[in-house]
C-alpha cells in the first residue's frame, strides 16, 4: 500500500492515522476534501477538511469517529 500525503495540521494528522490504524482508508484528492471510508462497504464516509475553520473540528472529528459502531470492532 503506497502511503498517502501527510495532513498540513498535525492534529487532524494524528485522528488519520488513527483510523487507519481502525481499518478505515484515507482517500487523498489532488484537490477538495479528504475522505475517510470504514471497512464496512460503503456504510459510512466523512469528509476531512484540509482548512476547518471551527476551532473544533478535531475534537467533533474525533467524536464522530468513536460514535461509529465499526470505530472499534
Amino acid at each position: 500500500m503506497a502511503a498517502r500525503r501527510r495532513h498540513p495540521l498535525k492534529e487532524i494528522e494524528f485522528v488519520c492515522r488513527e483510523a487507519e490504524r481502525a481499518g478505515w482508508r484515507i482517500l487523498v484528492p489532488r484537490k477538495g476534501y479528504w475522505k475517510a471510508y470504514c471497512p464496512c462497504p460503503g456504510k459510512h464516509k466523512r469528509s476531512v477538511h484540509l482548512t476547518p475553520s471551527d476551532p473544533n473540528y478535531v475534537a467533533n472529528l474525533r467524536a464522530w469517529f468513536n460514535r461509529q459502531p465499526c470505530w472499534r470492532s
